[in-house]
């Protein structure tokens, strides 16, 4: 985990070069709900337990992020999330999906001095990790993959005057290309960046 976090670091200070002065770092907190799980696999392997489940399509996400302002009109950010979900699928078989996650992206703001709507992208590592208690045959699916997703999101970011700091609510929308059948889903999230002086 060390060494994705360190890679990730590298990847976003070789994005800030020499043409863009940096104008403030940050760090801060978020939290919200992944939203919409889209996932034929695992619905697949979860009905062939009990035709009558499917995949829990919310789960609870929480994370810590670094804010590096480049131009004044756009924040590249580092962030590392893990978002989970335990479901009952009978009463003697449970089934955990988790996603800890070490995100990238590009945030491209409108130039509004407190309420900021802004839009971006980027990229991911993630760790899909599963796993069934209580059933015989986990083999069905993998326990764990390390794969690469891509995301588009949109939110507002509220900068009181004359604060260190700055609130947003964000929108994401993150297609990972996990093995066989892709996975997709929505994050509604919120949080605040401490900006350092």
């Amino acid at each position: 985990m060390k060494r994705i976090t360190v890679l990730g670091t590298i990847l976003l200070f070789a994005l800030v070069n020499s043409s863009f002065a940096i104008t403030g770092l940050g760090f801060g907190i978020r939290g919200g709900i992944v939203a919409g799980l889209e996932n034929d696999r695992l619905d697949d392997f979860i009905r062939g337990i009990d035709s009558t489940s499917a995949l829990s399509k919310n789960m609870t996400m929480i994370g810590g992020h670094l804010k590096i302002g480049t131009l004044p009109i756009i924040d590249f950010e580092l962030a590392l999330e893990y978002a989970w979900k335990k479901k009952e699928i009978t009463p003697d078989v449970d089934f955990t999906i988790s996603d800890l996650g070490v995100i990238g992206s590009a945030k491209y703001h409108l130039g509004l001095p407190v309420i900021k709507p802004y839009v971006g992208a980027g990229l991911g590592l993630h760790r899909m990790v599963y796993s069934v208690k209580g059933y015989d045959v986990q083999a069905a699916i993998p326990e764990r993959e390390n794969k690469l997703g891509y995301h588009g999101l949109v939110g507002v970011k509220i900068s009181p005057p004359m604060s260190p700091v700055e609130f947003f609510v964000e929108g994401r929308y993150t297609y990972i290309t996990t093995e066989n059948k892709s996975t997709k889903y929505s994050a509604i999230y919120a949080g605040g960046t401490f900006n350092l002086p």
